[in-house]
């Protein structure tokens, strides 16, 4: 077995710390994959760079597994990998893994069920869009400059293991650009919005769609929304103010995806 980390001076304890921060993943193009299943996904995905499990895990039936993948393993004591877990109760491995990278205009060709978040904050929605993107099928995912990071660790637990599943674009600089050569290839935009829009089950989807998704507490912006093609609604009891961001994205997903059957 490898020499056991103990000390939280020790670079690789230092660096998977530091990957917390969003800017240390920016400027190293690596993030941080926590627990079984989803190491093991990134393993599948061949994404995963690095190995980190703690003394108590090499213990255990599923160590054995680790030495089959080829890949650098480093062993920490259980107090330094619960030091760099992000996690109450880890499951004791974890995976450096890079971030993929995807050219717009490829994925636009590729695809043709996409979605596009503005401003889209709260880690746990953006973690449970991207897994009902997997399962619906929608193969690419375009992300404005003010959404959360996805591959914040929080998001990438709220994943489940299907960050790998579908292709993810973070832009930079003025969104409603992005919007517009979305457009110029062929998609129509459809803007998830509370009232007065087209009702879901009515909406008349095309070969190539774009569901649109805006900021939890104050939906799209005016520019991106006049972007669009057409409002979509989905009908609520009276007295009921709005769906969960997450929520909306699975309904409008699934209608799309029932479209295409």
């Amino acid at each position: 077995m490898a020499e056991v980390i103990t000390s939280k001076n020790n670079d690789t304890v230092k660096f998977l710390a530091s990957l917390s921060e969003k800017g240390t993943r920016e400027h190293t193009g690596s993030f941080v994959m926590e627990g079984k299943r989803s190491v093991y996904e990134a393993v599948e995905a061949k994404v995963a760079t690095q190995i980190v499990v703690s003394q108590a895990y090499t213990r255990t039936k599923d160590y054995s597994a680790v030495s089959k993948w080829h890949l650098p393993v480093t062993v920490l004591s259980d107090a330094m990998f619960q030091r760099v877990s992000e996690t109450k109760t880890p499951q004791g491995i974890l995976a450096v893994c890079k971030i993929r990278k995807y050219d717009l205009q490829a994925v636009l060709k590729e695809e043709d069920s996409i979605l596009l978040l503005e401003d889209v904050r709260d880690p746990g929605n953006m973690g449970t869009v991207i897994r009902t993107a997997a399962a619906a099928g929608f193969g690419g995912i375009i992300a404005s400059d003010g959404c959360v990071d996805v591959y914040n660790p929080k998001v990438v637990r709220s994943t489940v293991g299907c960050l790998f599943k579908t292709k993810i674009i973070q832009c930079k600089g003025n969104f409603c650009n992005v919007a517009e050569e979305v457009k110029h290839t062929g998609f129509s935009l459809y803007a998830a919005h509370p009232r007065g829009g087209k009702d879901l089950f009515d909406a008349d989807f095309g070969k190539k769609n774009a569901i649109v998704l805006g900021n939890e507490a104050n939906g799209l912006s005016n520019t991106l929304l006049k972007q669009c093609d057409s409002l979509v609604t989905i009908s609520m009891e009276k007295g009921v103010e709005s769906l969960n961001a997450s929520v909306a994205a699975a309904l409008m997903m699934y209608e799309v995806r029932r479209h295409k059957k």
